[in-house]
């Protein structure tokens, strides 16, 4: 009986340990933000006006947002023919959901016959200042 009272504190011991360790394990692997990066050479200014003006609705469902858009200052190698967009997401699933979404998908249809592009995402922690 004493052998089973040990075993039942012990066990007790340990779950308490487990839960109590949980919060601090979570704190340390935050979820992944997540980045778009466009580098585009518009061939049909009109046609990429309109898609830049609906952008910002499209991006806002999924927590999106435009951080940055101009054309690059290279420091090393050779610089995109165009602009370089930005955008920030606060998960990658968000971004792939935006990028898949019906709202999207009529948008991405303009930018393609408005520019040539080449789209990534780069996801990663985003470490506090």
């Amino acid at each position: 009986m004493k052998h089973a009272a040990s075993l039942a504190l012990t066990f007790t011991a340990g779950v308490g340990a487990g839960l109590f360790a949980i919060a601090p394990l979570q704190a340390q692997n935050p979820p992944k933000s997540a980045f778009v990066i466009a580098e585009t050479h518009v061939t049909n200014p009109y046609g990429f006006s309109d898609y830049v003006r609906q952008e910002p609705a499209s991006l806002a469902p999924y927590r999106g947002r435009i951080v940055a858009r101009a054309l690059p200052d290279s420091r090393e190698g050779a610089a995109t023919d165009g602009t370089v967009t930005i955008y920030a997401f606060d998960r990658l699933q968000d971004a792939d959901r935006w990028y898949n979404s019906p709202e999207y998908s009529k948008l991405k249809l303009l930018r393609q016959q408005s520019a040539e592009t080449r789209l990534y995402v780069v996801s990663g922690v985003v470490q506090a200042p």
